[in-house]
């Protein structure tokens, strides 16, 4: 699925890139099979690392897991379902809003462009967001991170503290904020107060997408962000 997701973003990431795919000296199919292969080289260690680690602390993919194992889909699934789809919905729309009604006093809002593309390429990117993000970030870094900490100090159940299991996500939260700051091309500095805005809404969505990986597995926090990005790119960057 994460393969899939990432082929069928290339269009829109073409699209948005624009002439600057060009400025590399290097033919745009060799850049992108390039960052196509270390792309499947950092899926396959995030994916090594979540599974083998996750069970050591009890992050889990229980959806997969029950359906491997002949059991159907597990009892709370259409519950967690339906919270991830709101949490999903209300995490896109908070940076919608934040975008369009606060960044945009201090610099050009950024979701015009991003909704830029034709619709069925941001359709397909939404996609790439909610899986490809979900496993770098949660069933790999946040793992990792858990992981570390139930080293450092563990409950008597022998599983991670509550303290280090938020001290991770917000930790990966900080993380993905400053690396969306530096993979922004803007032709100004955004300042320091837009810099930690989005600093700020990196850990509000990474906390949502992180507790629902903690409290409801993998799958949730994938559905979340898929719908965050939908929301984002699709519903809302069409109607407005």
């Amino acid at each position: 699925m994460a393969e899939l997701s990432a082929i069928a973003s290339v269009p829109y990431g073409v699209s948005i890139s624009g002439d600057a795919i060009y400025e590399y000296g290097i033919s745009p199919p060799m850049i992108l099979a390039t960052q196509f292969a270390r792309g499947t080289i950092l899926l396959i260690l995030s994916i090594l690392t979540g599974i083998v680690l996750g069970k050591k602390v009890g992050l889990k993919t229980p959806v997969l897991e029950s359906l491997f194992e002949g059991k159907g889909l597990p009892a709370d699934f259409y519950q967690s379902l339906k919270l991830s789809f709101i949490l999903g919905a209300f995490a896109g729309t908070l940076i919608f809003a934040t975008d369009r009604f606060v960044f945009s006093m201090f610099i050009e809002p950024l979701t015009p462009l991003l909704s830029s593309p034709p619709l069925w390429q941001r359709f397909f990117y939404s996609f790439y967001a909610g899986i490809i993000e979900e496993i770098v970030l949660r069933f790999f870094l946040l793992t990792l991170l858990v992981w570390i900490t139930w080293k450092i100090k563990r409950t008597p159940e022998d599983r991670p503290t509550d303290m280090g299991v938020w001290l991770s996500i917000l930790l990966v939260s900080v993380l993905y904020g400053i690396g969306y700051i530096s993979s922004l091309s803007l032709p100004t500095d955004p300042g320091l107060i837009v810099d930690l805005g989005i600093v700020s809404l990196g850990m509000v969505t990474g906390t949502i997408f992180g507790w629902l990986y903690w409290k409801k597995g993998l799958e949730a926090s994938i559905i979340a962000n898929f719908t965050a990005s939908l929301t984002l790119f699709v519903i809302l960057g069409s109607l407005f």
